[in-house]
């Protein structure tokens, strides 16, 4: 009896500790803002009116100035140019005070201030233990910041052009090293054509890819393995695909357009044109989808099949709107001064 008793007791745990091990995982939320879309807000040129918003993702939740919020009313500052993330942290790059707010991505809550050599920084990109960040007065300061894991600034690489937009795939850094200067007119012209690579495992700049058009480049994207570049004129078009590893590309023309901004979703292709007209990209074809309402191209975005388009102000609220896939207008939010991008979180 006392063996059959000993017997049932260990299947009965047996049984209770299995169940246990079935039960579903239930993750705790990392904080406020996971799981919906920060909205970064340029501000004055010379008024600190810098901030970011936050929407939930089913768009039926909206906060404003979360970083004020959250850091017992600081100011961010002026000229809020984007955002970049590094696991559960987000980067802040601000232009004018020459500095990037490092925040706890779910919290909000500051946990760092990088200033270190900082000549008004624009972009941010990280790969392995490494940070990226460009920097560009469009006069003379025109390099790429590296700095540690430790956030500590490591050495700059100086480019002959301006440096612009940077992204980070399969072990290289890909730099804009181009320009945009302006006639007597205010009509926009090219000061370079090229994109820089640098081997990150270096630190090293890689021979510079020349891209093959007359026009200006206008936005670039990346995945893992590849960088898409957009490039064109006030006619025509051109979407460079470049293979990150070996810095090769192909390039297709997108004829009649003028494309203006350039986004990825879900391994999508997705671009805006100066029509405001928003087009996916599959293969080499560009397909238009549908029109979008504002004043002008700004802050565009395709995120979990939604766009996003602001209609920016630089002494007031903006306005952003947000269409679904087919072109429905879904939400019209007022954003923050100088509205100028989206970041799933």
């Amino acid at each position: 009896m006392t063996r059959l008793f000993s017997a049932a007791i260990a299947l009965m745990l047996t049984f209770t500790i299995s169940c246990r091990n079935d039960d579903p995982v239930i993750e705790e939320p990392k904080g406020a803002y996971q799981n919906g879309i920060l909205v970064a807000n340029e501000g004055g040129f010379s008024t600190p009116t810098s901030s970011v918003d936050f929407l939930s993702a089913d768009l039926s939740k909206q906060e404003n100035n979360i970083f004020s919020t959250q850091n017992a009313n600081a100011t961010l500052g002026n000229v809020f140019q984007s955002i970049g993330f590094k696991g559960d942290l987000a980067y802040l790059v601000l232009n004018v005070p020459n500095k990037i707010e490092i925040v706890n991505r779910y919290t909000f809550k500051k946990v760092q201030t990088i200033s270190a050599n900082l000549e008004q920084p624009r972009y941010i990109a990280f790969s392995g233990n490494f940070t990226y960040v460009t920097n560009n007065n469009f006069s003379d300061v025109r390099k790429l910041n590296i700095y540690d894991a430790s956030n500590a600034f490591v050495k700059s690489i100086d480019f002959d052009r301006y440096a612009e937009k940077v992204v980070a795939a399969d072990g290289f850094v890909y730099v804009q090293t181009d320009g945009v200067t302006y006639d007597a007119n205010y009509n926009a012209l090219p000061t370079g054509h090229t994109i820089t690579r640098v081997n990150a495992a270096t630190n090293n700049v890689d021979p510079a890819i020349t891209l093959t058009d007359n026009g200006m480049i206008k936005d670039m994207v990346a995945d893992k393995n590849m960088v898409y570049v957009l490039s064109g004129d006030n006619t025509n078009s051109y979407l460079y695909k470049i293979t990150a590893k070996t810095g090769t590309f192909e390039k297709v023309e997108l004829s009649g357009i003028k494309a203006a901004k350039l986004s990825m979703d879900n391994n999508k292709l997705y671009f805006i044109s100066a029509a405001k007209k928003v087009y996916s990209f599959s293969g080499n074809t560009a397909t238009p989808l549908f029109d979008v309402t504002t004043n002008y191209i700004y802050g565009f975005d395709v995120i979990d099949g939604n766009t996003y388009v602001s209609d920016p102000y630089f002494s007031k609220e903006s306005t952003t709107r947000i269409y679904n896939s087919t072109g429905t207008l879904l939400k019209t939010l007022t954003t923050g001064v100088g509205t100028n991008g989206f970041y799933k979180n």
